[in-house]
């Protein structure tokens, strides 16, 4: 008698290697959100996205599956990153503004959650490929909405609010460093001769306003981080012909444009002349889309040129010699032919001088001219970042509390919120023990992201994986003067960079050994069974081995039947599956608090300038209840009581906002004010309006109430 068959029906399983995309591209997914929504730097506007990944990601972590032990020099970049976090949290306890510091906390929370989540999943080709194209996509599409501003100002009127292109972004240094990361994954899809000719071609395609929108954002960084991200990829890429000609396929009509609509003032400066930059950017439209088609035909020209002829391994190994001989000789020789024409060494010396004190006169407001300017305003930022550590070299003053630093040491008016250097930011905020974190973290970022950069180069994918290594160092060149750590955007564009090319490089390793190991069982003695040596290796083997199973054999090149595979699913223990999405929903729930009480106290200000006191009241104090580290809530409480006629309330209120934020110049400015004005209590409005200034030398509300209160 035959045995009953099953015949109900089973739910199709998806393959691991496709269910391993899922992460990668929600990733690119909120990345390309963020850049849509300010940079994701507003935190009201950026709250729910990140609220949003870190509830998926804590679902995400039932659906992991990896038998390997990730790298170990990644976990400990990860478990580095951790400490600095965690830190970053701590300054709470000791910083000037504690709510600046929560929200800095969460910030950097959730980039260690993007790290740990592509990191300990298994990226193969297929997990790398869609974190490129996802993002040269998304990149792509930040690009054309940018540089509408600039063709199109009559139709896309909001990103092109100056001659230099900030849109949708917010910041033309963020925007430019973003074009510049995608621009190195548009030289390696189109000169990896595995990618088929159409899809070549649409990436060189795609570098055509990459390459504009990059130009217009007139970022001096950008060019710094452009020739650096260069130099790394030429230099350890395997494709250096293909790519390079397609940078020249690329760049040339780009900059043939750029030349003849030079005289066209407009779309370098910034005009009331709506009809005139209207009619200029036109005229820039149809020569970027004549530089599209030449782009795209000299493109398809390089793949017949490259199929048509044969080309030996010496001549290819040739080749690339020659290109970095190019490479180099041309920038160092047109380099030092540009500096010799100025005065050589004396003039370099000058412009060093000039940039440290800050007296180039060079406008750096727009225009090209910007582009040789040492007018940064930089140096006396980070000038400022080093008197604060001074005082507090340890813990320094806070995370996110750069602002009090500035208006306190501050030589000249302006409000600044970052000491442009996330160095001396950090140093600043954090002191010595985070930044030596945060070095030390990101250090071994790059370490495991580039392991060693001078093997595997057989690998198929050696030059992708080699354009996101050059995009990571250009970003970590490009934080040394500006504040993109804080615009989640391209922090989560860094960390997807680092955690792909991470566990691609360690899933390729431990497929290899996997390999080798079931080489060598199949040539052990005895019938199919392994030496007792050969199957402790192959147990070790199995347990470095990532995703075996389904993903193994399908993404990795794996021939061996499912039989030869191991049995058992890598699953992890589920009280650490428990304990990671508890971590998870706290920290969306830490996100949700801070956000929620920011939409209070704006509805609060909102109310109490319609005169609707008694809702400003109920949303000023709902405020402060959600986010109870917070002084602004209070400020408006007081205001909002003083319009009650409640002065004595609004006064305890003031004096429990100085309890919580000492250090907060505003809150004694308002109590100054309430003081002398209401109460009549000069001397003590007059001491309050000086620790005021004492805070804020340079406040001029404080000094001209201060001259009110003297009698002067």
């Amino acid at each position: 008698m035959e045995p009953p068959v099953n015949t109900g029906r089973v739910a199709p399983r998806i393959p691991l290697r496709l269910r391993n995309v899922a992460p990668v591209v929600l990733t690119v997914a909120c990345a390309g959100a963020f850049s849509f929504l300010s940079g994701g730097y507003i935190f009201t506007r950026s709250a729910p996205l990140a609220i949003a990944y870190l509830l998926l990601a804590a679902l995400w972590v039932w659906f992991l599956r990896r038998r390997s032990r990730p790298s170990p020099l990644y976990l400990c970049a990860l478990g580095t990153f951790g400490l600095f976090v965690a830190w970053v949290g701590l300054s709470v306890l000791w910083s000037l503004g504690p709510d600046l510091s929560w929200m800095a906390f969460d910030l950097a929370a959730l980039y260690l959650v993007v790290a740990a989540v592509l990191g300990l999943t298994p990226v193969r080709r297929l997990q790398l490929l869609a974190a490129a194209a996802g993002f040269l996509a998304m990149a792509v599409a930040v690009a054309v909405y940018a540089y509408l501003g600039k063709v199109l100002p009559d139709v896309v009127a909001s990103a092109h609010t100056y001659a230099r292109l900030d849109s949708p972004i917010g910041y033309w240094n963020v925007l430019a460093l973003m074009m510049i990361m995608a621009l190195m994954v548009v030289l390696a899809l189109a000169g990896d001769r595995r990618v088929p000719a159409v899809w070549r071609t649409l990436a060189a395609v795609a570098g055509v306003p990459l390459c504009f929108t990059f130009f217009f954002t007139l970022s001096r960084g950008g060019w710094i981080a452009l020739a650096v991200a260069l130099g790394v990829y030429f230099a350890l890429c395997t494709t250096r012909l293909a790519s390079l000609a397609t940078l020249l396929a690329v760049a040339a009509p780009v900059a043939a444009v750029l030349w003849r609509v030079r005289d066209l003032g407009t779309l370098f400066q910034a005009t009331a002349d709506d009809i005139l930059r209207t009619q200029q950017g036109h005229i820039l439209l149809r020569y970027s889309l004549a530089a599209l088609v030449i782009a795209g035909g000299a493109q398809v020209g390089v793949l017949l040129l490259e199929d048509g002829l044969p080309w030996p391994r010496w001549s290819r190994v040739a080749a690339g010699a020659a290109v970095r001989v190019l490479l180099v000789g041309g920038v160092g020789g047109g380099s030092l032919a540009f500096v010799q024409a100025r005065g050589g060494v004396s003039w370099v010396r000058a412009k060093v001088q000039a940039f440290s004190a800050g007296s180039d006169q060079t406008s750096a407001a727009e225009g090209t001219v910007r582009l040789v300017s040492m007018n940064t305003g930089r140096p006396p930022l980070w000038r400022e970042a080093l008197d604060q550590a001074r005082v507090d070299p340890v813990a320094g003053s806070g995370a996110g509390t750069f602002p009090f630093t500035h208006y306190r040491y501050r030589k000249a008016g302006g409000v600044v919120k970052h000491a442009h250097s996330e160095w001396f930011n950090v140093l600043s905020e954090l002191g010595i023990v985070g930044l030596v974190l945060f070095v030390t973290a990101l250090l071994l970022f790059v370490a495991t992201s580039f392991r060693n950069p001078l093997r595997d180069r057989g690998d198929p994918m050696r030059s992708l994986v080699v354009a996101f290594q050059a995009g990571i160092l250009a970003f970590l060149v490009h934080i040394s003067w500006d504040w993109d750590w804080g615009m989640a955007a391209i922090g989560f564009v860094f960390f997807l960079f680092v955690a792909v090319s991470s566990s691609y490089l360690a899933t390729r390793a431990g497929d290899e050994r996997l390999r080798l190991t079931r080489e060598q069982a199949r040539e052990a003695p005895g019938e199919g069974q392994a030496a007792p040596e050969t199957q402790v290796a192959a147990g070790g083997a199995a347990d470095s081995a990532a995703d075996v199973g389904d993903a193994a054999g399908a993404d990795a090149g794996d021939p061996a039947p499912a039989a030869e595979r191991p049995a058992r699913r890598g699953r992890v223990r589920w009280p650490v599956r428990v304990a990671a999405s508890a971590a998870l929903v706290l920290l969306a729930l830490s996100w949700t608090f801070p956000y929620l009480a920011l939409r209070a106290a704006n509805a609060a200000l909102a109310e109490s300038a319609g005169g609707n006191v008694a809702a400003a009241l109920s949303n000023a104090r709902h405020a402060a209840r959600l986010d109870p580290l917070a002084v602004d809530p209070l400020l408006t409480e007081a205001l909002v009581l003083q319009q009650q006629g409640k002065n004595d309330e609004a006064l305890a209120v003031l004096d429990k906002a100085q309890r919580l934020q000492p250090a907060n110049y505003e809150v004694y400015y308002a109590q100054g004010q309430l003081l002398l004005n209401v109460f009549g209590r000069k001397a003590a409005a007059i001491a309050a309006l000086k620790h005021a200034l004492a805070l804020n030398p340079l406040d001029a509300p404080s000094s001209s109430e201060l001259l009110t209160a003297l009698g002067r």
